[in-house]
């Protein structure tokens, strides 16, 4: 169990904002990080983390040399990351399973990369080349994740509610905090500003559909 949390958009001080993050501080007693994103000063990401693998590497938001654009807050488990790995003979920098997000995420998109993921997961992905931001979670919503929008487009995102119901906005008192669906994942675009648009909401598997990793 770890925590992810994450802001996109923020208007108030990230050093005051970030003080919610450590409301999931429990998810993850072994280190802490927050990570502003270069060229945004307002958006950041959070990660509480029980070291379970790497202990050296496995800090997140995890990056890797070969894809300096993307940034990866993740929590859950994937249980076929070797077999993509030997299959796409991919070079890990990490002993991290959530580094197979990075990987197929350039290789396929991140609808072909969703759906080939066997496990229990939900994750924050930042394209930075491409300004675009990514939600998802498992198909049958495991892991949990937890996001606030405004109107205006500010984004917030957690493993838990309690790490949003504090921030703040300016144009509005109480963030509505809603559960993010499970078997679904979205997208939105990343303005030059820092908030976002939302693009499309996918219901990326039905029950009984056979799941494109199993084909």
């Amino acid at each position: 169990m770890c925590g992810i949390w994450a802001l996109f958009g923020s208007d108030d001080c990230l050093s005051v904002q970030c003080l919610s993050a450590m409301k999931i501080a429990h998810r993850g007693p072994d280190a802490f990080r927050f990570e502003n994103v270069n060229g945004y000063t307002n958006c950041c990401f959070g990660f509480h983390r029980l070291a379970v693998v790497d202990p050296l590497f496995g800090m997140q938001p995890i990056r890797v040399k070969k894809y300096p654009y993307l940034w990866l807050c993740y929590n859950g488990e994937i249980y076929n990351h070797k077999k993509m790995q030997q299959h796409f003979e991919f070079e890990y920098q990490t002993k991290v399973d959530g580094e197979i997000i990075l990987h197929l995420y350039d290789k396929g998109g991140i609808e072909q990369t969703i759906c080939m993921l066997d496990g229990v997961f939900a994750f924050v992905l930042l394209d930075t080349a491409t300004k675009k931001v990514f939600l998802g979670r498992d198909t049958y919503g495991v892991r949990p994740l937890f996001k606030a929008m405004t109107e205006d487009g500010f984004l917030a995102v957690c493993s838990e509610a309690k790490g949003l119901v504090t921030l703040k906005h300016s144009t509005t008192p109480f963030l509505k905090v809603e559960p993010f669906l499970p078997g679904h994942y979205e997208v939105l675009d990343l303005k030059p500003n820092g908030k976002v648009a939302s693009v499309e909401m996918v219901k990326y598997h039905h029950c009984r559909d056979e799941p494109l990793h199993a084909l």
